[in-house]
Protein backbone atom coordinates (compact mmCIF):
# COMPACT_ATOMS: atom_id res chain seq x y z
CA UNK A 1 0.00 0.00 0.00
CA UNK A 2 2.84 2.72 1.48
CA UNK A 3 4.89 1.49 -2.55
CA UNK A 4 1.59 2.83 -4.80
CA UNK A 5 1.19 6.15 -2.60
CA UNK A 6 5.03 6.56 -2.76
CA UNK A 7 4.89 6.06 -6.51
CA UNK A 8 2.09 8.11 -6.80
CA UNK A 9 3.82 10.77 -5.23
CA UNK A 10 7.34 10.88 -6.90
CA UNK A 11 5.10 10.86 -10.26
CA UNK A 12 3.21 13.70 -9.45
CA UNK A 13 6.62 15.55 -8.49
CA UNK A 14 7.88 14.75 -11.69
CA UNK A 15 5.25 16.13 -13.50
CA UNK A 16 4.36 19.64 -11.68
CA UNK A 17 7.99 19.80 -10.20
CA UNK A 18 6.82 19.62 -6.71
CA UNK A 19 8.23 18.10 -3.68
CA UNK A 20 5.19 16.72 -1.83
CA UNK A 21 5.44 14.05 0.45
CA UNK A 22 3.56 10.92 0.44
CA UNK A 23 1.89 11.98 4.10
CA UNK A 24 0.01 14.37 1.98
CA UNK A 25 -1.97 12.42 0.65
CA UNK A 26 -5.61 12.01 1.94
CA UNK A 27 -8.53 10.13 1.55
CA UNK A 28 -11.81 10.98 -0.33
CA UNK A 29 -15.14 11.11 1.56
CA UNK A 30 -16.58 8.33 -1.30
CA UNK A 31 -15.06 6.06 -3.45
CA UNK A 32 -16.06 7.61 -6.68
CA UNK A 33 -14.54 10.34 -6.61
CA UNK A 34 -10.94 8.15 -6.33
CA UNK A 35 -8.36 6.25 -4.22
CA UNK A 36 -6.82 9.52 -3.02
CA UNK A 37 -6.89 13.14 -2.49
CA UNK A 38 -3.75 15.86 -3.11
CA UNK A 39 -4.77 18.97 -1.42
CA UNK A 40 -3.14 22.39 -2.96
CA UNK A 41 -3.82 25.13 -0.78
CA UNK A 42 -0.06 25.55 0.24
CA UNK A 43 0.95 25.10 -3.47
CA UNK A 44 -1.71 27.60 -4.56
CA UNK A 45 -0.76 29.99 -1.77
CA UNK A 46 3.09 29.78 -2.90
CA UNK A 47 1.63 30.69 -6.42
CA UNK A 48 -1.17 33.24 -5.21
CA UNK A 49 -3.65 31.59 -6.85
CA UNK A 50 -7.03 30.74 -6.08
CA UNK A 51 -7.10 26.99 -4.56
CA UNK A 52 -10.37 25.90 -6.39
CA UNK A 53 -9.05 27.62 -9.73
CA UNK A 54 -5.67 26.27 -9.05
CA UNK A 55 -6.66 22.78 -8.86
CA UNK A 56 -9.03 22.80 -11.82
CA UNK A 57 -6.10 23.65 -14.08
CA UNK A 58 -3.15 21.61 -12.31
CA UNK A 59 -6.32 17.86 -13.09
CA UNK A 60 -6.45 19.66 -16.94
CA UNK A 61 -2.46 19.05 -17.26
CA UNK A 62 -2.32 15.99 -15.11
CA UNK A 63 -5.17 14.45 -17.23
CA UNK A 64 -3.55 15.01 -20.26
CA UNK A 65 -0.18 14.23 -19.36
CA UNK A 66 -1.69 10.50 -18.46
CA UNK A 67 0.83 9.30 -15.78
CA UNK A 68 1.63 5.41 -15.77
CA UNK A 69 -0.68 5.05 -12.45
CA UNK A 70 -4.03 7.22 -12.64
CA UNK A 71 -6.73 6.75 -15.40
CA UNK A 72 -8.26 10.47 -14.49
CA UNK A 73 -7.27 13.68 -12.33
CA UNK A 74 -10.95 15.66 -11.47
CA UNK A 75 -10.91 18.51 -9.11
CA UNK A 76 -12.93 18.82 -6.27
CA UNK A 77 -12.70 22.68 -4.86
CA UNK A 78 -8.77 22.67 -3.35
CA UNK A 79 -8.68 18.39 -4.07
CA UNK A 80 -7.13 16.88 -7.14
CA UNK A 81 -8.56 13.27 -6.88
CA UNK A 82 -6.46 10.60 -8.59
CA UNK A 83 -8.56 8.15 -9.79
CA UNK A 84 -6.19 5.42 -10.43
CA UNK A 85 -5.99 2.45 -12.85
CA UNK A 86 -7.77 -0.43 -11.53
CA UNK A 87 -5.72 -3.11 -12.75
CA UNK A 88 -2.40 -1.35 -11.10
CA UNK A 89 -4.68 0.14 -7.91
CA UNK A 90 -6.38 -3.99 -6.64
CA UNK A 91 -3.36 -5.39 -7.95
CA UNK A 92 -1.61 -2.98 -5.53
CA UNK A 93 -3.35 -4.05 -2.67
CA UNK A 94 -4.61 -8.04 -3.04
CA UNK A 95 -1.08 -8.98 -3.84
CA UNK A 96 0.48 -7.10 -1.49
CA UNK A 97 1.73 -10.23 0.68
CA UNK A 98 0.08 -11.92 3.55
CA UNK A 99 0.19 -9.74 6.95
CA UNK A 100 2.66 -10.16 8.62
CA UNK A 101 2.72 -11.83 11.85
CA UNK A 102 2.78 -10.23 15.12
CA UNK A 103 6.30 -11.30 16.09
CA UNK A 104 7.73 -9.88 12.60
CA UNK A 105 8.06 -6.00 11.91
CA UNK A 106 5.89 -4.71 9.18
CA UNK A 107 8.20 -2.98 6.62
CA UNK A 108 4.56 -1.12 5.16
CA UNK A 109 4.03 0.94 8.14
CA UNK A 110 6.72 0.51 10.60
CA UNK A 111 6.53 3.50 13.02
CA UNK A 112 8.89 3.24 15.60
CA UNK A 113 7.41 4.63 18.84
CA UNK A 114 10.83 3.42 20.45
CA UNK A 115 13.39 1.00 20.46
CA UNK A 116 12.80 -1.22 23.94
CA UNK A 117 9.58 -0.29 25.54
CA UNK A 118 8.10 -1.80 28.86
CA UNK A 119 4.34 -1.97 29.11
CA UNK A 120 3.35 -2.57 32.46
CA UNK A 121 -0.26 -3.56 32.57
CA UNK A 122 -3.24 -5.73 34.55
CA UNK A 123 -1.95 -5.24 38.01
CA UNK A 124 -4.55 -6.83 40.37
CA UNK A 125 -4.70 -6.89 43.91
CA UNK A 126 -3.90 -10.46 45.67
CA UNK A 127 -6.62 -11.19 48.39
CA UNK A 128 -9.62 -10.05 46.21
CA UNK A 129 -11.66 -11.54 43.13
CA UNK A 130 -10.21 -10.55 39.62
CA UNK A 131 -13.67 -8.94 38.53
CA UNK A 132 -14.95 -7.37 35.23
CA UNK A 133 -13.66 -4.42 36.12
CA UNK A 134 -10.04 -6.18 36.05
CA UNK A 135 -10.58 -6.96 32.49
CA UNK A 136 -10.13 -3.53 30.51
CA UNK A 137 -6.69 -2.98 31.88
CA UNK A 138 -5.29 -6.69 30.76
CA UNK A 139 -7.60 -6.52 27.58
CA UNK A 140 -5.61 -3.24 26.95
CA UNK A 141 -2.61 -4.27 27.37
CA UNK A 142 -2.27 -7.04 25.47
CA UNK A 143 -3.40 -5.77 22.72
CA UNK A 144 -0.83 -2.95 22.80
CA UNK A 145 2.09 -5.29 23.33
CA UNK A 146 0.64 -6.87 19.97
CA UNK A 147 0.25 -3.51 18.19
CA UNK A 148 3.90 -2.37 19.24
CA UNK A 149 5.81 -5.42 18.73
CA UNK A 150 3.76 -5.35 15.71
CA UNK A 151 5.45 -2.15 14.33
CA UNK A 152 9.04 -3.84 15.67
CA UNK A 153 9.64 -2.17 18.64
CA UNK A 154 10.80 -5.08 21.76
CA UNK A 155 8.21 -4.91 23.87
CA UNK A 156 8.31 -6.25 27.44
CA UNK A 157 5.06 -7.18 29.04
CA UNK A 158 5.33 -6.67 32.97
CA UNK A 159 2.64 -7.15 35.69
CA UNK A 160 2.89 -5.59 38.69
CA UNK A 161 0.97 -7.70 41.78
CA UNK A 162 -0.59 -5.87 44.51
CA UNK A 163 0.71 -8.16 47.09
CA UNK A 164 1.09 -5.75 50.06
CA UNK A 165 -0.65 -3.27 51.97
CA UNK A 166 -3.44 -2.41 53.64
CA UNK A 167 -5.76 -4.10 51.61
CA UNK A 168 -3.98 -7.36 52.72
CA UNK A 169 -3.57 -6.20 56.52
CA UNK A 170 -7.62 -5.77 56.24
CA UNK A 171 -8.13 -9.75 54.66
CA UNK A 172 -5.45 -11.51 57.07
CA UNK A 173 -7.22 -9.41 59.74
CA UNK A 174 -10.67 -10.58 59.00
CA UNK A 175 -9.84 -13.94 58.07
CA UNK A 176 -7.96 -14.46 61.60
CA UNK A 177 -11.03 -12.54 63.38
CA UNK A 178 -13.41 -15.24 61.62
CA UNK A 179 -11.68 -18.32 61.68
CA UNK A 180 -9.14 -17.97 64.55
CA UNK A 181 -8.25 -21.85 64.70
CA UNK A 182 -7.09 -21.71 61.28
CA UNK A 183 -9.52 -23.75 59.59
CA UNK A 184 -10.82 -22.22 56.97
CA UNK A 185 -13.88 -23.01 55.19
CA UNK A 186 -13.95 -22.10 51.82
CA UNK A 187 -16.87 -24.18 50.93
CA UNK A 188 -17.85 -24.26 46.97
CA UNK A 189 -15.92 -20.79 45.74
CA UNK A 190 -12.60 -20.64 45.16
CA UNK A 191 -9.83 -19.70 47.28
CA UNK A 192 -9.63 -16.40 45.53
CA UNK A 193 -13.35 -15.75 45.53
CA UNK A 194 -13.47 -16.80 49.37
CA UNK A 195 -10.82 -14.23 49.70
CA UNK A 196 -12.39 -11.46 48.16
CA UNK A 197 -15.20 -12.02 50.20
CA UNK A 198 -13.05 -11.82 53.73
CA UNK A 199 -11.82 -8.73 52.22
CA UNK A 200 -15.44 -7.02 51.90
CA UNK A 201 -16.82 -8.28 55.01
CA UNK A 202 -13.42 -6.48 56.55
CA UNK A 203 -14.38 -3.18 55.21
CA UNK A 204 -17.80 -3.97 55.76
CA UNK A 205 -16.76 -4.80 59.62
CA UNK A 206 -14.15 -1.88 60.17
CA UNK A 207 -17.03 0.43 58.27
CA UNK A 208 -19.25 -0.16 61.18
CA UNK A 209 -16.09 -0.38 63.83
CA UNK A 210 -13.66 2.15 63.24
CA UNK A 211 -11.59 2.12 66.16
CA UNK A 212 -10.61 -2.02 64.94
CA UNK A 213 -8.59 -0.15 62.92
CA UNK A 214 -5.91 0.18 64.75
CA UNK A 215 -5.63 -3.69 65.06
CA UNK A 216 -5.61 -3.95 61.24
CA UNK A 217 -2.08 -1.72 61.51
CA UNK A 218 -0.99 -3.91 63.70
CA UNK A 219 -1.07 -6.76 61.15
CA UNK A 220 0.31 -4.16 58.76
CA UNK A 221 3.36 -3.33 61.05
CA UNK A 222 3.62 -6.72 61.66
CA UNK A 223 3.87 -8.18 57.77
CA UNK A 224 6.33 -5.27 57.15
CA UNK A 225 8.35 -6.35 60.32
CA UNK A 226 8.54 -10.17 58.60
CA UNK A 227 6.72 -11.58 61.75
CA UNK A 228 7.52 -15.30 60.85
CA UNK A 229 3.33 -16.65 61.50
CA UNK A 230 2.15 -13.73 59.40
CA UNK A 231 4.23 -13.80 56.69
CA UNK A 232 3.06 -17.88 56.48
CA UNK A 233 -0.53 -16.66 56.18
CA UNK A 234 0.53 -13.73 54.16
CA UNK A 235 2.31 -16.36 51.41
CA UNK A 236 -0.22 -19.24 52.05
CA UNK A 237 -3.37 -16.91 50.94
CA UNK A 238 -0.97 -15.25 48.16
CA UNK A 239 -0.40 -18.22 46.62
CA UNK A 240 -4.09 -18.84 46.63
CA UNK A 241 -4.86 -15.45 44.78
CA UNK A 242 -2.06 -16.04 42.57
CA UNK A 243 -3.35 -19.86 41.01
CA UNK A 244 -6.18 -17.82 40.55
CA UNK A 245 -5.07 -15.17 38.67
CA UNK A 246 -3.51 -17.67 36.50
CA UNK A 247 -6.78 -19.40 35.45
CA UNK A 248 -7.91 -16.01 34.17
CA UNK A 249 -4.33 -15.93 32.54
CA UNK A 250 -4.46 -18.59 30.78
CA UNK A 251 -8.48 -18.24 29.61
CA UNK A 252 -7.90 -14.95 28.21
CA UNK A 253 -4.26 -15.57 26.55
CA UNK A 254 -2.17 -13.32 28.18
CA UNK A 255 1.08 -13.62 28.99
CA UNK A 256 4.34 -11.74 30.83
CA UNK A 257 7.51 -11.11 30.08
CA UNK A 258 8.43 -9.92 33.93
CA UNK A 259 6.85 -10.42 37.17
CA UNK A 260 6.79 -7.53 39.77
CA UNK A 261 5.85 -7.16 43.08
CA UNK A 262 4.51 -5.06 45.81
CA UNK A 263 6.53 -6.43 48.81
CA UNK A 264 9.47 -6.81 47.06
CA UNK A 265 9.75 -3.49 46.07
CA UNK A 266 8.62 -1.53 49.48
CA UNK A 267 11.50 -3.07 50.61
CA UNK A 268 13.85 -1.55 48.10
CA UNK A 269 11.64 1.45 48.53
CA UNK A 270 11.96 2.11 52.30
CA UNK A 271 15.86 1.80 51.80
CA UNK A 272 15.82 4.55 48.91
CA UNK A 273 13.81 7.17 50.90
CA UNK A 274 15.57 6.47 53.85
CA UNK A 275 18.68 7.73 51.41
CA UNK A 276 17.09 10.22 49.68
CA UNK A 277 16.29 11.96 52.95
CA UNK A 278 19.49 11.27 54.88
CA UNK A 279 21.88 12.50 52.25
CA UNK A 280 19.11 15.04 50.92
CA UNK A 281 19.40 14.29 47.49
CA UNK A 282 16.33 15.53 47.15
CA UNK A 283 14.93 18.27 49.00
CA UNK A 284 11.71 18.07 47.90
CA UNK A 285 11.42 14.28 49.63
CA UNK A 286 11.66 15.44 53.17
CA UNK A 287 10.24 14.54 56.94
CA UNK A 288 6.80 16.40 58.49
CA UNK A 289 5.36 15.60 61.40
CA UNK A 290 6.81 12.11 61.63
CA UNK A 291 5.92 11.11 58.24
CA UNK A 292 7.74 11.07 54.66
CA UNK A 293 6.03 13.33 52.52
CA UNK A 294 7.33 14.68 48.74
CA UNK A 295 6.46 18.57 48.15
CA UNK A 296 5.52 18.66 45.02
CA UNK A 297 3.57 21.79 45.09
CA UNK A 298 5.94 23.77 43.01
CA UNK A 299 5.58 21.58 40.24
CA UNK A 300 1.80 22.04 40.67
CA UNK A 301 1.42 18.66 41.82
CA UNK A 302 0.30 18.95 45.50
CA UNK A 303 1.48 16.69 48.36
CA UNK A 304 2.65 12.93 48.10
CA UNK A 305 2.96 11.11 51.59
CA UNK A 306 5.39 8.48 51.20
CA UNK A 307 5.70 6.86 54.23
CA UNK A 308 2.91 7.45 57.33
CA UNK A 309 3.71 8.60 60.67
CA UNK A 310 3.01 5.09 61.93
CA UNK A 311 5.54 3.41 59.52
CA UNK A 312 3.49 2.15 57.04
CA UNK A 313 4.63 2.71 53.40
CA UNK A 314 2.48 3.90 51.07
CA UNK A 315 2.34 3.18 47.26
CA UNK A 316 5.05 5.73 46.38
CA UNK A 317 7.50 4.48 47.94
CA UNK A 318 6.91 1.31 46.28
CA UNK A 319 6.87 2.86 42.62
CA UNK A 320 9.91 4.79 43.03
CA UNK A 321 12.33 1.87 43.21
CA UNK A 322 10.16 -0.04 40.07
CA UNK A 323 10.48 2.98 38.36
CA UNK A 324 14.38 3.23 38.47
CA UNK A 325 14.68 -0.65 38.01
CA UNK A 326 12.85 -0.84 34.68
CA UNK A 327 15.23 1.71 33.54
CA UNK A 328 18.44 0.70 34.70
CA UNK A 329 17.99 -3.23 34.78
CA UNK A 330 16.01 -3.38 31.76
CA UNK A 331 17.71 -0.44 29.75
CA UNK A 332 14.05 0.71 28.51
CA UNK A 333 13.70 3.44 26.23
CA UNK A 334 9.91 4.14 27.29
CA UNK A 335 7.60 3.23 30.42
CA UNK A 336 4.31 2.64 29.39
CA UNK A 337 2.06 2.50 32.76
CA UNK A 338 -1.74 1.40 32.43
CA UNK A 339 -3.55 2.90 35.40
CA UNK A 340 -7.32 3.95 35.94
CA UNK A 341 -7.59 7.98 35.14
CA UNK A 342 -8.53 8.22 39.19
CA UNK A 343 -4.71 8.16 39.63
CA UNK A 344 -3.68 10.77 37.11
CA UNK A 345 -2.10 13.39 39.86
CA UNK A 346 -0.59 10.36 41.60
CA UNK A 347 1.22 9.12 37.97
CA UNK A 348 2.02 12.87 37.12
CA UNK A 349 3.76 12.89 40.98
CA UNK A 350 5.99 9.67 40.16
CA UNK A 351 7.05 10.75 37.20
CA UNK A 352 8.39 13.97 38.53
CA UNK A 353 10.07 11.92 41.27
CA UNK A 354 11.70 9.76 38.77
CA UNK A 355 13.15 13.26 36.99
CA UNK A 356 14.50 14.53 40.03
CA UNK A 357 16.31 10.90 40.08
CA UNK A 358 17.82 11.39 36.84
CA UNK A 359 15.32 10.17 34.34
CA UNK A 360 13.96 13.23 32.92
CA UNK A 361 15.15 12.03 29.78
CA UNK A 362 13.23 8.59 29.82
CA UNK A 363 9.68 8.72 28.60
CA UNK A 364 7.18 7.74 30.88
CA UNK A 365 3.41 7.20 29.55
CA UNK A 366 0.13 7.05 31.67
CA UNK A 367 -2.46 5.60 29.29
CA UNK A 368 -5.28 6.05 31.58
CA UNK A 369 -8.92 4.26 31.30
CA UNK A 370 -12.13 5.33 32.71
CA UNK A 371 -14.12 2.61 34.72
CA UNK A 372 -15.98 -0.46 33.77
CA UNK A 373 -19.74 -0.72 35.11
CA UNK A 374 -22.82 -2.75 35.31
CA UNK A 375 -26.15 -1.54 33.47
CA UNK A 376 -27.48 -1.40 37.17
CA UNK A 377 -24.34 0.28 38.66
CA UNK A 378 -20.72 0.42 39.91
CA UNK A 379 -18.70 -2.40 41.42
CA UNK A 380 -15.95 -2.15 44.37
CA UNK A 381 -14.18 -4.67 45.69
CA UNK A 382 -15.25 -3.17 48.83
CA UNK A 383 -18.72 -3.10 48.96
CA UNK A 384 -18.72 -6.75 47.99
CA UNK A 385 -20.74 -6.08 44.60
CA UNK A 386 -18.13 -7.04 42.03
CA UNK A 387 -19.18 -9.66 39.35
CA UNK A 388 -16.15 -11.56 38.82
CA UNK A 389 -14.95 -12.59 35.90
CA UNK A 390 -14.89 -16.61 36.50
CA UNK A 391 -18.45 -15.63 37.28
CA UNK A 392 -19.56 -13.69 34.01
CA UNK A 393 -17.18 -16.04 32.07
CA UNK A 394 -18.81 -18.90 33.31
CA UNK A 395 -22.32 -17.60 32.53
CA UNK A 396 -22.02 -16.69 29.19
CA UNK A 397 -20.34 -19.71 28.30
CA UNK A 398 -23.02 -21.67 29.30
CA UNK A 399 -25.96 -20.21 27.21
CA UNK A 400 -23.48 -20.27 24.29
CA UNK A 401 -23.04 -23.85 24.45
CA UNK A 402 -26.55 -24.05 24.51
CA UNK A 403 -27.44 -21.77 21.38
CA UNK A 404 -23.95 -23.86 19.49
CA UNK A 405 -25.09 -27.05 20.35
CA UNK A 406 -28.92 -26.04 18.85
CA UNK A 407 -27.83 -24.89 15.67
CA UNK A 408 -25.08 -27.53 15.49
CA UNK A 409 -26.74 -31.07 16.47
CA UNK A 410 -24.33 -33.54 14.51
CA UNK A 411 -21.09 -31.50 16.33
CA UNK A 412 -19.01 -33.12 19.36
CA UNK A 413 -19.38 -32.20 22.81
CA UNK A 414 -15.57 -30.94 22.72
CA UNK A 415 -16.52 -28.93 19.54
CA UNK A 416 -19.55 -27.15 21.06
CA UNK A 417 -17.72 -26.41 24.06
CA UNK A 418 -14.16 -25.13 22.42
CA UNK A 419 -16.49 -22.88 20.30
CA UNK A 420 -18.72 -21.20 22.94
CA UNK A 421 -15.64 -20.48 24.86
CA UNK A 422 -13.60 -18.58 21.96
CA UNK A 423 -17.17 -16.72 20.97
CA UNK A 424 -17.50 -15.82 24.76
CA UNK A 425 -14.04 -14.64 24.85
CA UNK A 426 -14.52 -12.72 21.58
CA UNK A 427 -17.43 -10.97 23.17
CA UNK A 428 -15.60 -10.16 26.49
CA UNK A 429 -12.69 -9.08 24.85
CA UNK A 430 -13.57 -6.59 21.99
CA UNK A 431 -16.98 -5.05 24.14
CA UNK A 432 -13.29 -4.05 26.51
CA UNK A 433 -11.33 -2.92 23.39
CA UNK A 434 -14.17 -1.23 20.70
CA UNK A 435 -14.44 1.93 23.23
CA UNK A 436 -12.28 5.03 23.95
CA UNK A 437 -9.61 4.66 26.25
CA UNK A 438 -11.48 7.76 28.37
CA UNK A 439 -14.90 6.26 27.84
CA UNK A 440 -16.91 4.56 30.60
CA UNK A 441 -17.74 0.60 30.05
CA UNK A 442 -21.04 -0.10 30.79
CA UNK A 443 -20.99 -4.30 29.83
CA UNK A 444 -24.45 -5.54 28.20
CA UNK A 445 -23.68 -9.57 28.24
CA UNK A 446 -26.74 -9.67 25.83
CA UNK A 447 -25.54 -6.93 23.10
CA UNK A 448 -22.04 -8.30 23.78
CA UNK A 449 -22.58 -11.77 22.27
CA UNK A 450 -24.89 -10.45 19.89
CA UNK A 451 -23.75 -11.62 16.64
CA UNK A 452 -25.21 -8.15 14.80
CA UNK A 453 -23.88 -4.81 15.23
CA UNK A 454 -20.13 -3.66 16.52
CA UNK A 455 -19.34 -6.99 18.11
CA UNK A 456 -16.66 -9.85 18.74
CA UNK A 457 -19.18 -12.36 17.58
CA UNK A 458 -20.44 -10.42 14.43
CA UNK A 459 -16.63 -10.50 13.83
CA UNK A 460 -16.17 -13.87 13.86
CA UNK A 461 -19.12 -14.70 12.18
CA UNK A 462 -17.49 -12.65 9.31
CA UNK A 463 -14.24 -14.64 9.10
CA UNK A 464 -16.34 -17.81 9.57
CA UNK A 465 -18.62 -16.90 6.45
CA UNK A 466 -16.06 -15.95 4.68
CA UNK A 467 -14.08 -19.31 5.39
CA UNK A 468 -17.16 -21.02 4.17
CA UNK A 469 -17.12 -19.78 1.12
CA UNK A 470 -13.59 -19.90 0.44
CA UNK A 471 -13.56 -24.02 1.24
CA UNK A 472 -15.88 -24.38 -1.65
CA UNK A 473 -13.43 -23.78 -4.58
CA UNK A 474 -9.79 -22.89 -5.02
CA UNK A 475 -8.61 -19.68 -6.33
CA UNK A 476 -6.52 -19.51 -9.62
CA UNK A 477 -3.37 -18.15 -9.73
CA UNK A 478 -3.99 -15.82 -12.57
CA UNK A 479 -6.08 -12.96 -12.25
CA UNK A 480 -7.64 -9.88 -14.16
CA UNK A 481 -7.47 -7.28 -11.58
CA UNK A 482 -9.64 -5.04 -13.91
CA UNK A 483 -13.10 -6.68 -13.39
CA UNK A 484 -12.96 -5.57 -9.66
CA UNK A 485 -15.03 -2.12 -10.56
CA UNK A 486 -18.07 -2.62 -8.80
CA UNK A 487 -18.39 0.85 -6.22
CA UNK A 488 -18.67 -2.06 -3.68
CA UNK A 489 -15.84 -3.76 -4.41
CA UNK A 490 -13.76 -0.84 -4.86
CA UNK A 491 -14.97 0.36 -1.28
CA UNK A 492 -13.84 -2.78 0.19
CA UNK A 493 -10.47 -2.47 -1.82
CA UNK A 494 -9.91 0.91 -0.17
CA UNK A 495 -10.73 0.53 3.20
CA UNK A 496 -8.31 -2.74 2.92
CA UNK A 497 -5.36 -0.50 1.84
CA UNK A 498 -6.28 1.31 5.46
CA UNK A 499 -4.90 -1.33 7.99
CA UNK A 500 -1.65 -0.54 8.29
CA UNK A 501 -2.63 3.05 8.85
CA UNK A 502 -5.44 1.94 11.79
CA UNK A 503 -2.03 0.02 13.50
CA UNK A 504 -0.29 2.98 13.15
CA UNK A 505 -3.01 5.36 14.86
CA UNK A 506 -3.88 2.51 17.75
CA UNK A 507 -0.45 2.51 18.54
CA UNK A 508 0.14 6.25 18.62
CA UNK A 509 -2.84 6.88 20.55
CA UNK A 510 -2.26 4.01 23.10
CA UNK A 511 -5.46 2.32 22.75
CA UNK A 512 -6.93 -0.36 20.15
CA UNK A 513 -10.21 1.16 19.56
CA UNK A 514 -9.11 2.56 16.53
CA UNK A 515 -8.50 -1.18 15.24
CA UNK A 516 -11.62 -1.99 16.31
CA UNK A 517 -13.29 0.51 14.60
CA UNK A 518 -11.63 -0.62 11.39
CA UNK A 519 -12.34 -4.46 11.63
CA UNK A 520 -16.11 -3.62 12.22
CA UNK A 521 -16.15 -1.27 9.13
CA UNK A 522 -14.01 -4.24 6.99
CA UNK A 523 -16.63 -6.44 8.05
CA UNK A 524 -19.53 -4.56 7.10
CA UNK A 525 -18.27 -3.83 4.14
CA UNK A 526 -17.77 -7.05 3.19
CA UNK A 527 -21.07 -8.18 4.36
CA UNK A 528 -22.94 -5.43 1.95
CA UNK A 529 -20.72 -6.28 -1.03
CA UNK A 530 -21.39 -10.23 -0.15
CA UNK A 531 -25.32 -9.29 -0.02
CA UNK A 532 -25.55 -7.89 -3.27
CA UNK A 533 -22.82 -9.74 -5.82
CA UNK A 534 -22.33 -13.48 -6.46
CA UNK A 535 -19.08 -14.85 -5.81
CA UNK A 536 -19.02 -18.84 -6.35
CA UNK A 537 -21.98 -17.70 -9.41
CA UNK A 538 -20.12 -15.35 -11.06
CA UNK A 539 -18.58 -15.51 -14.38
CA UNK A 540 -15.10 -16.82 -14.02
CA UNK A 541 -12.70 -13.98 -14.09
CA UNK A 542 -14.74 -12.33 -12.12
CA UNK A 543 -15.54 -15.13 -9.62
CA UNK A 544 -11.32 -15.81 -9.36
CA UNK A 545 -10.69 -12.07 -8.47
CA UNK A 546 -13.54 -11.71 -6.16
CA UNK A 547 -12.41 -14.97 -4.40
CA UNK A 548 -8.82 -13.16 -3.87
CA UNK A 549 -10.78 -10.24 -2.59
CA UNK A 550 -12.40 -12.41 -0.17
CA UNK A 551 -8.71 -14.08 0.60
CA UNK A 552 -7.68 -11.03 1.77
CA UNK A 553 -10.32 -9.55 3.72
CA UNK A 554 -10.08 -12.84 5.50
CA UNK A 555 -5.93 -12.67 6.49
CA UNK A 556 -6.55 -8.60 7.50
CA UNK A 557 -9.54 -9.66 9.41
CA UNK A 558 -7.85 -12.55 11.07
CA UNK A 559 -4.43 -10.46 11.57
CA UNK A 560 -6.46 -7.31 13.39
CA UNK A 561 -8.36 -10.17 15.68
CA UNK A 562 -5.06 -11.78 16.41
CA UNK A 563 -3.30 -8.05 17.55
CA UNK A 564 -6.37 -7.78 19.73
CA UNK A 565 -5.67 -10.88 21.25
CA UNK A 566 -8.70 -12.87 19.75
CA UNK A 567 -8.86 -16.01 18.44
CA UNK A 568 -11.07 -16.90 15.52
CA UNK A 569 -13.11 -19.90 14.67
CA UNK A 570 -13.72 -21.82 11.40
CA UNK A 571 -17.16 -22.18 11.58
CA UNK A 572 -19.68 -21.09 14.08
Amino acid sequence: MKGIKKQLVEEINKILNTEFEENILANPPKIELGQFALPVFQLAKEKKQNPAQFASELSKKLTQIKGNLWERVEATGPYLNFQLKLGKWNESVLKAGKVSTASTASTASKVRIASKVMVEYSQPNTHKEFHVGHLRNACLGSSLVNILRYQGNEVIAANYIGDAGVHVAKCLWFLQKKFPSGNYLVENKSKGEFLGQMYAEAVQKLEENPELSQEVSEIQRKLENQDSDMVKLWQQTKEWSMDGFQVVYDLLGVKFDQWFFESEEEIEGKKLINEIVKNKTIPEIKESEGAIIAELKKFGLDVLVLIKSDGNVLYGTKDLPLGKKKFDEFGIDKSIYLVDNRQSLYMKQIFKLLDLLGYEDKEKIHVAYDFVTLPDGAMASRKGNVITFMSLFGEMKKRLINETAQRHSDWSVKKIDSTAEKIALAALKFWMLKYENNTVIVFDMEKAMSIEGSTGPYLLYTVARINSILKKEKNKENIDFTVLKEVEEQSLIKHLSLFEESIVVSAEKYQGSYLCTYLIELAQKFNGFYHKHQVLKAENDVKQARLMLLKKVSQVLLKGLELLNIEAIKEM
